[in-house]
Order: structure tokens, then C-alpha cells, then sequence
């Protein structure tokens, strides 16, 4: 699966391409892809800095990436029922709906000698349990 070919060809040379096309079967990770492709970690930066296409095929194959962990994540959430994944998923997707874990660090010093650190750690479930109960 991890096998795809990325078809980028207009500005790039061909190690750039081997480059791309390991890059994506090593699923982002810098050191397989330059060793798969016979090149230095320099080598790649110094790609990454004279040429907007390479560092463009480079953005597109993390975004790939992206779009097949979150694809993986949907599969275990809607197909699976996972409540794990659920659960780890839910609060970075629904904070505008209450499911966020807050964690609100408030430093504010008056003065050079004032070292007084206020953090305020709310638990989203704790917070719904007891709008529950008061409800009631």
C-alpha cells in the first residue's frame, strides 16, 4: 500500500524524483527516503532551499500523508467503532462543542519578584458530568 507512484515531473530532475518516490513509501521519513534515493540528508536540505518544486512535491507528499492518517483515523472511529480512537479524535475535532481538553496556563507577573503561576486545568468530561447533574 505504501507503494504509490507521485507522478511530479515539470522542474524536477530524476534523483529529485527517486527522492519524491521514496519519500512517500517511507511514509516521511527523511533518512529512508535519501538512503533509498542514494543521497545525503544535505543533499536534500539543499534541494529543499534552490528549488520551490522540490520543496512543493515534498509539502504534497506530507499532505498525502496526512489525508491517509486521517483516513485511517475515520476508518477506526465510523467503521470499527473504536472508542479509543474515539475519544483521542473527538476533542481536537469538536472543541467549538464543548469536547476540548482545556488546559489554560495563565503567567502574569506584576513585578520582577512576583513568581506566582496560576494554572487552570479544566477535564471536558468532569465539565459535562457536572452541567449533567445540575440539570437534573
Amino acid at each position: 500500500m505504501n507503494e504509490m507512484t507521485l507522478l511530479i515531473g515539470d522542474g524536477l530532475t530524476d534523483n529529485q524524483l527517486k527522492f519524491i518516490n521514496a519519500y512517500l513509501s517511507s511514509n516521511c521519513n527523511i533518512s529512508h527516503a535519501c538512503d533509498k534515493a542514494d543521497i545525503s540528508r544535505q543533499t536534500f536540505y539543499r534541494w529543499g532551499h534552490e528549488s520551490d518544486k522540490f520543496s512543493q512535491a515534498v509539502e504534497q507528499v506530507k499532505e498525502g500523508l496526512k489525508d491517509r492518517v486521517e483516513q485511517e483515523i475515520f476508518k477506526h472511529i465510523f467503521v470499527d467503532r473504536n472508542p479509543i480512537v474515539l475519544n483521542k479524535f473527538a476533542p481536537s475535532i469538536l472543541r467549538d462543542r464543548g469536547y476540548a481538553d482545556t488546559k489554560d496556563i495563565n503567567l502574569q507577573s506584576d513585578s520582577v519578584q512576583d513568581n506566582n503561576v496560576t494554572i487552570t486545568i479544566v477535564d471536558a468530561e468532569e465539565e459535562h458530568q457536572s452541567e449533567d447533574n445540575q440539570e437534573v
